[in-house]
């Protein structure tokens, strides 16, 4: 298990710390406090020193009807460091089993004069033949950043991007031998209304399937069973709920978000086995009656996967119901109220049985 982050620096976020982490870890405070940042962190950890790893970061912010689409790979990294600062750098620490590891980013902006063909040989699929010929006679002057991954000291990876498309010059090392592999599942609050990447590996396994249809029940009570169809090859299939509220088996799609959700959740705890967990606005979708089940489900199943769970949330109703969920879980379970200060990030630990004391008996706002 993780037991300290400490962040030097991270998008906004500069000398940070959250120590005497727990397995199951609730953060939460106001907008723009950092949450979600911290996330990141932990999603890159799963694999710092690879671009595509990165990558996958950045385009974490992105999704449906997100303030973010568009971004191109060069203007994400740039979002990565903060944008006060000159010197482009953002370097994290993360504890586990009493061993630190050091993850640093650094970048260097640069001007690079480009031939047309070279530019062309780069991004062929965006050009016809009928520029050809004008593209070749030309020179192209590209802005760009040159980015290099340092863990425990040691430069592990360096790459060049160019603020033009999607140009990205890789080093020659291979991508795919990373020696800081870890197993991190990330789900964002619109996921469910995208994919449905780790179900299958719950269909596939019979004792889950009868505890998650038991949970479905909650959105859905007459639901008999879950499958995948594919009866066309020129499609992809789909998930088909079977229901004896309706006549015929339905495409998962149809159904509302709360139980798309659920499944989600649910689906990704299995898929964290002996990993990390991170649930970003956790609560997104699901009612409040189906909350206890639901959550009190993913609690169990992580203790018994040896998953440690990052949650986020900004809602009172969701955050009492993951503390009072599982009691016999409470000696697992801390809250972290983050808060800005004078444009300083500070944070208050509460394990579970305090933050329902201060809570309940006290009046205090945990959010």
């Amino acid at each position: 298990m993780i037991s300290a982050i400490e962040i030097d620096s991270f998008r906004g976020i500069k000398n940070f710390k959250l120590e005497n982490l727990f397995q199951i870890n609730i953060l939460t405070g106001g907008n723009n406090c950092g949450k979600t940042s911290i996330l990141e962190v932990l999603a890159s950890y799963g694999q710092p020193d690879d671009f595509r790893m990165w990558r996958s970061v950045i385009r974490r912010r992105v999704g449906r009807f997100s303030p973010y689409e568009g971004l191109t790979d060069y203007e994400g990294f740039s979002n990565l460091f903060d944008i006060n600062e000159e010197k482009k750098y953002l370097g994290y620490k993360i504890q586990e089993n009493e061993k630190w590891t050091k993850v640093s980013l650094f970048a260097d902006t640069i001007e690079e004069e480009m031939t047309g063909r070279a530019y062309r040989n780069i991004l062929n699929k965006y050009f016809g033949e009928d520029q050809e010929n004008e593209m070749f006679d030309s020179i192209y002057l590209l802005s760009g950043l040159d980015i290099e991954i340092v863990i425990d000291e040691k430069s592990v990876n360096q790459f060049r991007m160019y603020d033009a498309e999607e140009i990205v010059k890789l080093s020659p090392r291979k991508m795919d031998n990373s020696k800081h592999t870890k197993n991190v599942i990330y789900i964002s609050p619109s996921y469910h209304t995208e994919r449905y990447n780790y179900l299958q590996n719950i269909l596939d396994n019979p004792e889950l399937y009868e505890e998650i249809l038991d949970i479905l029940r909650e959105y859905d009570e007459g639901i008999i069973s879950i499958n995948y169809s594919n009866h066309s090859k020129t499609r992809r299939g789909v998930y088909q709920i079977l229901s004896k509220s309706h006549q015929k088996a339905l495409p998962l799609n149809v159904y509302g978000d709360g139980m798309k959700k659920a499944l989600s959740l649910i689906s990704a705890a299995v898929m964290a086995q002996n990993g990390i967990l991170l649930l970003d606005e956790f609560e997104t979708a699901i009612h409040t009656s189906a909350m206890e089940q639901t959550f009190r489900w993913i609690l169990e199943t992580c203790k018994k996967l040896n998953v440690q769970v990052f949650m986020t949330s900004h809602s009172k109703e969701a955050i009492d119901k993951v503390l009072k969920c599982a009691p016999e879980l409470m000696e697992d379970i801390a809250v972290y109220t983050m808060y800005k200060e004078n444009e300083e990030i500070s944070v208050r630990r509460l394990g579970a049985k305090k933050a329902i004391e201060v809570q309940d008996e006290m009046g205090l706002e945990l959010r």
